[in-house]
């Protein structure tokens, strides 16, 4: 057998540790039924998957690469994240995946996503991490933050799948494509869908502590970073506020600079998600307003509910 260029070697070598982690989920809910992806989360059985791929399902089927099918059990779906655990019980040799630490990830970097697109099982797609911190339209009028966006293609039947850096280490669960685009992708970023995956699984719903703005990273001036004595040069510009939300009560405008939620500096989105983390309660947030530094109190509450 030839040798492989190097490329080709390390992609194959990632598609090797994933791919017997990725499963084949499918369901018949309501007569309508759906089909998608999934991966082994934990030796216990736990799967994770999109909450679309399950949607209306409570109990749905399982194709495993060795050609295993089972029933699987819905464990807990998060609509407003697109993230669900099914469990399948009873079940040896299951090969969970490994997680890299998304938050290290950067824009360029290489990718594989694999997944079932349009049924054909266990296909593997090649790309580079084309950006990150996407926010994309969500159920119920609210949005999904923080995505990764990928040119690694992802059709119908991917979503669910994992998307993974060449080491094997999955950074990410693909969960759509903007229609009409070209290696648009996207995926959940990975340390984000642990911590709801984590909810699910032990609690059967995931709470999101939730402040109601859209938001940008920005570099702050180095002559505000010095003066303010702020404890980094980026912060977050909000670009929207939801009408009726807590950081709109608590007097939170467009082009407030966030730099602080509670005692720590927030450089992303994703940053504000992991600092808010603990429940709804009064929450104090340090902005920069017209280059002028503000304290506020803002009274976080969980986010509304979502329906798919």
């Amino acid at each position: 057998m030839a040798e492989l260029d190097p490329v080709s070697a390390a992609v194959s070598h990632a598609a090797e540790i994933v791919g017997p982690s990725v499963v084949q989920i499918a369901h018949g809910a309501g007569g309508r039924g759906g089909m998608g992806s999934g991966f082994v989360w934990d030796g216990g059985g736990h799967l994770l998957t999109n909450a679309h791929v399950v949607h209306g399902a409570t109990a749905v089927e399982v194709a495993f690469p060795d050609g295993r099918r089972r029933a699987g059990a819905v464990v807990g779906a998060d609509a407003g994240y697109d993230l669900a655990v099914v469990r399948v019980a009873g079940e040896a040799d299951l090969q969970p995946a490994r997680f890299g630490d998304s938050d290290a990830l950067r824009a360029g970097q290489a990718v594989i996503a694999v997944g079932n697109p349009y049924g054909l099982q266990w296909s593997v797609t090649f790309g580079v991490v084309s950006a990150l911190e996407r926010f994309l339209p969500g159920p119920g009028g609210l949005v999904l933050d923080g995505m990764v966006q990928t040119d690694a293609a992802i059709n119908p039947g991917n979503s669910g799948g994992p998307l993974a850096l060449l080491d094997g280490g999955v950074v990410g669960i693909t969960t759509a494509v903007l229609a009409g685009g070209q290696g648009l992708g996207f995926a959940i970023p990975g340390n984000a869908a642990l911590a709801v995956a984590e909810q699910l699984r032990d609690h059967g719903r995931a709470a999101h502590p939730w402040l109601g703005i859209e938001g940008q990273a920005e570099t702050l001036p180095p002559d505000w970073v010095r003066a303010f004595r702020l404890d980094a040069d980026r912060g977050i510009l909000v670009t929207g506020v939801v009408r009726g939300s807590p950081a709109q009560r608590a007097g939170i405008l467009p082009f407030d600079l966030i730099v602080a939620v509670g005692d720590r500096p927030v450089a992303t989105p994703s940053a504000i998600r992991r600092a808010l983390t603990g429940g709804p309660r009064p929450v104090p947030i340090r902005l920069l307003r017209g280059g002028e530094p503000r304290d506020v109190l803002v009274d976080v509450r969980e986010r509304p509910s979502v329906r798919m």
